[in-house]
């Protein structure tokens, strides 16, 4: 009996192989990372990049990058497909966008990656300052794969800064949502490294400007809760001079909205460990720690206040505080609010209590 059952499930192995289109793994390309960026041809606008690996007679792995320009994602890929003998399959796990593209809008892109069935909806999207075929295409000595490294890369800082956590399924997400507009990371093609500079800030789909890494924590305080995060305070920023890193930071967000004068207050309480302290204080004294706290607040305060009114500046809003007003708001109010003429003006709050757990080390 054990044995026609082997049989059994052997001729439907058989039988499903022979039914499927047939893949031999030399024959393909399958491509780890795409690049699009703004084209100088008006017939063509949009230049895409693309890189893959490839295994040499020899057995030498490699990547080799392809680039096509086009009307539209499709039409580069038919032409892409038109430069080698391999066969294109998807499955990238990393999308980088030139900010060029972004300033014309993104959406048209994320919806044609959204009808591909091979583009997950967790693949990691990135801005690149400057042209991003040319950060995909750069050799870097201890880099054997860009593409490896890039999803590495964002992953690391997705996981120490949760406002950089990514993909196209965010994207989406914050881009439909009436209440709150898309991020992305941002990484610079020039110099010999790849460096994060920041947080791309979107209004709907347009990019407007990014964020500095320090204001990128600040956002990340104010977007949500945090656990097991990491937090570096330059108080020069405020008038001290001295610096402190934070870590094993926990912080819970309370944002609320007053509708009698239609604004809005965010609480922060922040715990954390001090892992480094250049200051003067000995902080092994319990005023001295206090105080040190009260300053932490206050430099909380102030950065967040100051970014608030950036944001509001720009007229975008990638913390969602109009997902807080929708909510304590009728459907019939919400719908009939100007929310684009409130915004810019709407009073918002910071106010933060700062607990510090332990010393750990210090100067």
């Amino acid at each position: 009996m054990q044995n026609k059952r082997l049989v059994g499930i052997g001729l439907c192995c058989l039988l499903l192989t022979g039914c499927a289109e047939k893949n031999i793994i030399e024959d393909l390309a399958i491509l780890e990372a795409g690049a699009y960026d703004l084209s100088e041809s008006a017939d063509n606008p949009l230049t895409t990049t693309v890189l893959f690996p490839t295994v040499t007679k020899e057995g030498k792995v490699d990547t080799m990058t392809l680039t096509a320009n086009g009307k539209s994602v499709h039409d580069t890929f038919l032409k892409i497909q038109n430069l080698t003998n391999l066969k294109l399959v998807g499955g990238q796990g990393t999308i980088l966008f030139g900010e060029e593209l972004l300033k014309k809008g993104l959406i048209s892109v994320v919806k044609s990656f959204t009808r591909d069935p091979e583009i997950g909806t967790r693949v990691k999207f990135a801005i690149v300052e400057g042209n991003a075929g040319k950060l995909l295409k750069k050799k870097l000595r201890s880099v054997e794969d860009n593409a490896e490294y890039l999803y590495t890369f964002l992953d690391k800082a997705g996981k120490l800064n949760k406002a950089l956590t990514t993909n196209q399924y965010r994207f989406l997400r914050d881009y439909y949502d009436d209440g709150i507009d898309p991020v992305l990371p941002v990484f610079s093609s020039e110099g010999d490294n790849f460096e994060l500079k920041g947080l791309g800030i979107f209004k709907k789909d347009h990019y407007i400007t990014h964020l500095s890494l320090s204001e990128t924590q600040i956002l990340n305080l104010l977007l949500g809760n945090i656990k097991h995060g990491r937090l570096m305070i330059n108080m020069e920023e405020i008038g001290d001079h001295f610096q402190l890193l934070l870590n094993s930071v926990h912080s819970k967000n309370d944002k609320n909205m007053n509708s009698g004068n239609m604004s809005v207050e965010i609480r922060l309480d922040v715990k954390g460990s001090v892992l480094e302290y250049t200051g003067t204080m000995d902080l092994s004294q319990e005023k001295y720690q206090k105080e040190l706290e009260t300053q932490v607040e206050k430099y909380l305060i102030t950065s967040s206040q100051k970014l608030l009114t950036k944001l509001q500046n720009y007229q975008t809003d990638p913390i969602g505080i109009g997902k807080v007003v929708r909510n304590h708001s009728s459907y019939e109010k919400w719908t009939h609010m100007n929310w684009n003429m409130i915004y810019p003006n709407l009073p918002i709050t910071v106010k933060a209590k700062v607990d510090l757990v332990n010393i750990g080390k210090s100067k």
